[in-house]
């Protein structure tokens, strides 16, 4: 993945601020195995979050942003310009009338009980990616929330001190050193690779709260879990979603901040430097040269 200098410290500011923020967005994309899912407005958020408070920052980050490997630009930008009307004329309005009618306090548990249902997924590849204390963090919180916090309707974890993260398919096979493809933007899904369409793929097929309500017979209730949980993360993005199509070129600031979230959450908040990726890269070359 190739971000400069500036664009990489300019998102690594944002996420300290709004990491977990980005984190709860970002996996959404994964959320349900209907092809109405949220994410390609929990994409977007990853950007307009961040333009809403460093936005000279994002508007830079667009500018710089001309080294990446997006050789369908052009269809993608049409792409983008479909799933952005199809969100202004279509899911806009329903997540609208979705926030009139659902009281805040119900709104806030609907929201809780949509992340916990994550949750087994996040798991699943905490374990893929070897990363067992992080796996047991995922356990607890999901036992706590899901007990004392009554199906997760109450972030009980929240409150004693146990954060949340997001992990998924994509992360998953870049940890395991799948390279990314050339960017594509995919109707109704949003910005992808190969990469992380083959994780989102995978989460279609193997979410075990699908599974298990698809083995139950239950898919009415997994359908509406789809719905619910699209309509929650895009109310959230209300005023985020219009600053980023009031940009001069959204298109490039959602690409470039795309990417940079991605490389944040696949190096769980802490990417390398510049320098230290050139100086593992050159680790490589020689290694290459025996």
């Amino acid at each position: 993945m190739i971000v400069s200098r500036y664009t990489t410290r300019c998102n690594l500011d944002k996420a300290i601020i709004y990491g977990q923020i980005a984190n709860v967005l970002s996996s959404t994309v994964h959320q349900s195995g209907s092809f109405m899912k949220i994410s390609p407005f929990a994409r977007l958020a990853i950007a307009t979050i961040a333009l809403m408070t460093t936005a000279a920052c994002a508007s830079k980050s667009a500018n710089l942003d001309t080294d990446v490997n997006d050789p369908y630009e052009s269809m993608n930008r049409k792409i983008f310009e479909f799933n952005r009307t199809f969100d202004r004329q279509i899911f806009k309005p329903l997540s609208s009338a979705y926030q009139f009618v659902m009281p805040d306090p119900l709104e806030d548990g609907v929201s809780n009980a949509m992340r916990n249902l994550r949750e087994p997924w996040v798991f699943i590849n905490d374990i893929l990616q070897l990363k067992f204390k992080r796996a047991l963090t995922t356990l607890t919180r999901f036992t706590l929330n899901t007990t004392v916090g009554a199906a997760g309707l109450f972030k009980v974890s929240d409150g004693m001190g146990i954060p949340y993260h997001s992990e998924d398919l994509g992360q998953t096979l870049a940890v395991w050193g799948f390279k990314e493809s050339p960017y594509f933007v995919i109707p109704f899904i949003g910005p992808s690779t190969n990469r992380d369409f083959v994780g989102f793929a995978g989460y279609f097929f193997l979410d075990p709260v699908t599974i298990t309500l698809n083995n139950e017979g239950k898919q009415e209730l997994s359908l509406t879990r789809a719905g619910v949980d699209a309509l929650d993360a895009r109310v959230q993005l209300h005023d985020a979603l219009d600053q980023l199509y009031a940009e001069d070129d959204p298109y490039v600031v959602m690409r470039s901040l795309y990417f940079q979230n991605r490389r944040f959450e696949i190096y769980d908040g802490n990417p390398p430097t510049d320098e230290e990726e050139d100086f593992f890269d050159a680790l490589e070359d020689e290694e290459g040269d025996y």
